[in-house]
């Protein structure tokens, strides 16, 4: 009797390791895809931080061009486009350095988020897989919104009259005059009835698209234990987990963004 039992308890006791060993596997490679999409989700929140409070820094360069601009009368025209391309002229103004900045914070903190990924997947299952069903290149689609600032403007010389004081523009970081500078400076000069005009730059951003992290981590077959040839090894095992950063908002300058898992 024992020695016709004993090989089905073998049999018996081998399945019930190889059965261990699967659900064992199957929880690590549930939490390993779970700490993949969390750490992902964290570095993006990092990003969407990051721009947050750039949004904000463009909302108060933007807020204080229309007041150099609206806080007198200018010269002429090209003084005035001399302080508002200071702030914006698609290059190499304030707000352009902002906004050069979000777009880069955009890919930079995409690519962290998948190195970061890759790394918790290398440190707990090596020999796996990682899929992202998300867009990798960027956080988020940013589109700018544009706001008019308004300024007067004289056209020309008056031959009579008295002179009235004009404002003017110069660098902010002129030597020649004192600190606190922000570039205006006054003259007087004959001048003609002024004139109306505004230019057009950027506010602020605002999400185009959502920001999420979708992560499918595939562990190949491989052997079991005990009993490889009789069980036939252990099959592919496959986990998904999503995570998003929350929190905050882009378009309200609200940089409290963190990770949360989704499923």
């Amino acid at each position: 009797m024992i020695a016709f039992l004993l090989p089905v308890l073998l049999l018996m006791l081998m399945m019930l390791v190889n059965i261990n060993q699967l659900v064992f596997t199957k929880i690590k490679l549930q939490n390993t895809v779970d700490a993949c999409a969390l750490s992902a989700a964290a570095v993006q929140a990092a990003g969407l931080n990051e721009i947050a409070d750039l949004n904000g820094e463009m909302a108060f360069e933007h807020a204080k061009a229309r007041w150099i601009l609206s806080s007198g009368t200018w010269h002429n025209f090209n003084y005035a486009k001399n302080a508002g391309d200071f702030f914006f002229n698609s290059r190499t103004g304030v707000i352009d350095f902002i906004r050069r900045y979000q777009k880069e914070a955009n890919v930079y903190f995409a690519e962290k988020a998948e190195a970061v990924a890759d790394d918790v997947r290398h440190r707990n299952l090596p020999e796996s897989f990682l899929a992202a069903r998300h867009n990798t290149r960027q956080l988020s689609a940013l589109q700018e919104k544009y706001n008019d600032a308004g300024f007067m403007y004289f056209s020309g010389s008056f031959s009579k009259g008295d002179p009235v004081i004009t404002m003017r523009w110069s660098a902010p970081d002129d030597p020649r005059y004192a600190d606190p500078h922000d570039g205006r400076w006054w003259g007087p000069a004959k001048r003609t009835l002024p004139l109306f005009d505004t230019f057009t730059m950027p506010e602020r951003v605002r999400k185009n698209s959502p920001t999420f992290v979708d992560y499918e981590l595939v562990l190949p077959p491989h052997a079991f234990l005990v009993g490889d040839a009789i069980f036939g090894g252990m099959p592919e095992l496959r986990a998904r987990a999503a995570a998003r950063p929350a929190g905050g908002h882009i378009y309200r300058q609200q940089p409290a963004y963190g990770a949360v898992l989704e499923k």
